[in-house]
């Protein structure tokens, strides 16, 4: 006899006339072969069965089960069936009120054990309440298409779409499919009677917002909707959040007034089984503002003082807190306090990258200190780690130098395994993103020089002029993307070789010369992206391929997988292009993305965003599967919150806005190091750091203050002038012989034409004016020295 695998279960499935005869006695039929327990629910209106008819063969159905008094608790599945069940059953006699059936499907969604089926028209029935399918990927009949879309949902052309605990089917000619992948989601959960369930306490993180408190227990409701309460105890603390430098400020004698209905905080505490269920206990509470709605990371000048205590704590780590500054002492290790590591290799693009965090802060403080310490790198970089091939005319850069012993060693190819003994497009992109950044301050041409070079080598030797794009290696000797020495990295493409070029440098150098070449190359970039790496095997991009953009998935580590932040900066750049070089394409993409990727990256228990996920999901599973680890690196949380920013800025969806805030909330309770300075490279799932190994470091190969950095400028920007509508005012610092035609432009980002204005202008202290308020962009005067600028925007009042 075969195994009843749903031996113990119950399916619920709702009826009403006009069914599909075929599917239901399928669902009746196929669910009880495999042991489940099979009742059919309705409105019965006070009757105590109704006799409903088929909508092909007229076939009566009777039903006995009132849905009104279904108990949630003692059901696994709840299927909405094809046919007209679902516009029957929406059916309110008050307009103002959800009828039953949909109060019993928002129900069902609140509570994630519970598996959804919605197939074919049966989406109807969740149209009252669209929030618990927005941001999902979901299938439907191809009539209802437009109506999904319109709830938020993602659309999916398959026959079949699984999005954790919610099951959607094409049509009823697809019930079966359906039916299986229920039955196999429910039957990998395997039987409570025999299933493990845990039993034992342990600590976690609960973000949310607090729906009630009756003085001992709060009611939340986490970032994805689920409920949860939480009991303080005698012992329970609690604090504000703080930036870097600042104090712990006590809010444990504010909890009355703090836990009304709509603050947001987290929560960490002890979970205790006890008669079934978790009793949570709260040790510590961290509150993002002082009363309801408040955030404190959204104060005018929260990320410019955090990027001022990121600039000391890097300038102190690198040359001491004052005095001579010398890359000669440059170290790309650096440990949780800042002391130097033992290695003596000086890598190229952390010194970029610190260039990068630099300037921008002296763009948001106008510190000399910050300019003088970027100014000095740049210089470094050029005399040290700069090749310039007369030959060819273009100018590549080392992986770095090693100074040990103080003799100096130039490591022309890559030290790092992934791209060992090449040259990868990646480390040559990011030798560019300090310096363009530089440019923009200073218009020095000698850093535009070595620009051109360098997108002279990426044209003669990386560029794809048959298929587009850019190889992610070459060969040093050859300087060939196909050469046999390359291994795996023969001929191949991938997301940072053609998708980076744009967040570290050409966007910004485009800002800075507002040449149409740059914004020419930035559209073919984002034209590859569009056409090429979102696909119907994923919800993720594609993010590896070979040189005819088929997709390689069997790369070393990536093999097909996915990571998360790609997924999340391909959105935020779309949006930036927007502003340059508006296409459909660009907006449609970018909003897919950021109603998608809550589902698929973020916790939704914690808050904050994964690492590295499959892209596929294997046989019976609802849940895209971490590689390696359920930590969450800095990086992205950076993505998350500069996507979901500039999506809310330039769009005005709540819903954008509301993900922004969450993710700025996760990064600045947990990744700010308030011992020692800077921010953590990695931290727990629930937020606790993560001190073991390289990622202990505050400096290392990718960490060097530019993505915290880039973080802090650019969210000021976007919460300023998009978000609050708030002015804002940035530093320059012009050389004599710097900009071409003496016109500094002073955009702080890709923002849509008309938008922001500048208002006044400053050189030198005197208020000046020679500018163009609309274009944004100063007329410098002749000067003998570096002039300084102050450039005071806002945004344009509609």
């Amino acid at each position: 006899m075969s195994e009843k695998r749903l031996a113990g279960r119950t399916v619920a499935i709702l009826m009403e006339s006009d069914f599909v005869e075929p599917e239901v006695h399928y669902y009746q039929r196929r669910f009880t072969e495999e042991g489940a327990r099979v009742r059919f629910v309705t409105r019965l209106w006070g009757k105590e069965s109704i006799t409903f008819h088929g909508h092909e063969f007229q076939q009566p159905f009777t039903v006995s089960g009132d849905l009104e008094s279904l108990d949630l608790g003692e059901i696994d599945v709840l299927i909405v069936p094809s046919g007209m069940v679902s516009d029957r059953l929406r059916y309110s006699e008050d307009v103002r009120e959800l009828a039953p059936a949909v109060r019993l499907l928002k129900d069902a969604f609140a509570d994630t054990r519970i598996i959804k089926g919605i197939i074919c028209h049966g989406m109807w029935l969740a149209a009252p309440i669209p929030e618990v399918v927005k941001g999902r990927r979901v299938t439907c009949h191809n009539n209802l298409v437009g109506d999904v879309r319109n709830m938020g949902a993602i659309y999916a052309d398959q026959d079949v779409v699984v999005e954790r605990d919610l099951v959607t089917g094409r049509s009823a000619d697809h019930c079966h499919e359906f039916a299986r992948m229920i039955i196999d989601l429910l039957a990998a959960e395997k039987p409570a009677e025999t299933g493990y369930r845990p039993d034992f306490t342990f600590s976690d993180l609960t973000a949310g917002y607090v729906t009630a408190f009756d003085g001992t227990v709060i009611d939340l409701r986490t970032n994805e909707g689920r409920h949860v309460r939480v009991r303080l105890t005698p012992t329970t603390s609690a604090g504000f959040l703080r930036n870097l430098a600042d104090p712990y400020v006590d809010a444990s004698p504010h909890l009355e007034r703090m836990l009304v209905p709509g603050s947001y905080l987290f929560a960490h505490g002890i979970f205790y089984p006890e008669n079934g269920v978790y009793t949570v206990e709260a040790k510590t509470l961290t509150f993002l503002g002082h009363h309801a709605g408040e955030y404190t990371f959204e104060q005018p000048d929260w990320w410019v003082r955090q990027i001022r205590e990121l600039g000391r704590f890097y300038r102190r780590a690198q040359f001491g807190p004052v005095g001579p500054i010398d890359y000669a002492s440059y170290r790309t290790m650096l440990r949780l306090g800042g002391e130097k590591g033992d290695q003596s290799v000086q890598e190229t693009d952390t010194i970029s990258r610190m260039i990068y965090g630099m300037s921008s802060a002296y763009m948001l403080t106008g510190e000399d200190d910050f300019l003088e310490v970027a100014e000095h790198g740049a210089a470094y970089l050029r005399d040290h780690m700069r090749f310039v091939d007369r030959d060819e005319d273009v100018v590549y850069w080392y992986h770095g130098i090693d100074v040990r012993d103080g003799v100096e060693h130039k490591l022309f190819t890559s030290e790092f395994g992934d791209d060992y003994d090449a040259i990868p497009m990646y480390e040559q992109i990011y030798a560019l993103a300090g310096p363009t950044q530089l440019y923009r301050l200073t218009g020095d041409p000698r850093i535009a020089s070595d620009i051109d070079g360098t997108l002279r080598l990426f044209e003669k030797f990386f560029h794809d002029p048959d298929k587009g794009g850019y190889y992610s290696h070459i060969d040093p000797l050859t300087l060939s993307p196909d050469h046999e020495s390359l291994g795996p990295n023969r001929s191949k493409k991938n997301w940072n070789s053609v998708g980076d070029h744009a967040p570290a440098y050409l966007i910004n150098l485009f800002l800075a010369t507002g040449e149409e070449r740059h914004a020419a190359m930035l559209q073919d970039t984002f034209d590859l992206i569009v056409k090429h790496m979102p696909r119907s095997d994923s919800p993720y991009v594609q993010e590896r391929f070979h040189a005819d953009w088929t997709p390689d998935t069997s790369w070393h580590w990536q093999q097909n997988r996915a990571v998360v932040g790609h997924n999340l900066k391909i959105a935020w750049n779309l949006m930036r292009m927007m502003s340059i070089r508006p296409r459909d394409g660009y907006r449609k993409l970018a909003a897919e993305i950021g109603q998608k990727m809550p589902a698929l990256g973020a916790d939704p228990q914690r808050g904050g965003w994964y690492d590295v996920v499959e892209r596929t999901l294997e046989p019976g599973q609802s849940v895209h599967r971490f590689v390696w680890h359920d930590r969450k690196a800095w990086w992205q949380q950076e993505q998350a919150i500069l996507a979901y920013q500039i999506l809310a800025g330039l769009t005005g969806d709540e819903e954008f806005l509301r993900r922004a805030r969450e993710s700025a909330a996760f990064y600045n309770a947990f990744f700010l190091d308030h011992d020692e300075g800077g921010v953590y490279f990695n931290v727990l799932a629930d937020g606790h750091p993560y001190l073991l190994g390289n990622e202990r470091f505050k400096g290392s190969h990718s960490m060097s203050m530019c993505h915290a950095a880039e973080l802090c400028f650019l969210a000021t920007v976007y919460q300023r002038l998009l978000i609050d509508g708030e002015p804002l005012t940035l530093h320059f610092r012009p050389r004599p012989d710097g900009f071409k035609d003496r016109t500094l432009r002073v955009a702080p980002d890709a923002l849509p034409p008309g938008k922001v204005r500048l208002e006044w202008v400053e050189v030198d202290g005197v208020p000046y004016q020679l500018f163009d308020a609309v274009a944004m962009t100063v007329k410098l005067p002749d000067s003998a020295a570096p002039v300084r600028v102050r450039a005071h925007l806002a945004p344009v009042e509609e």
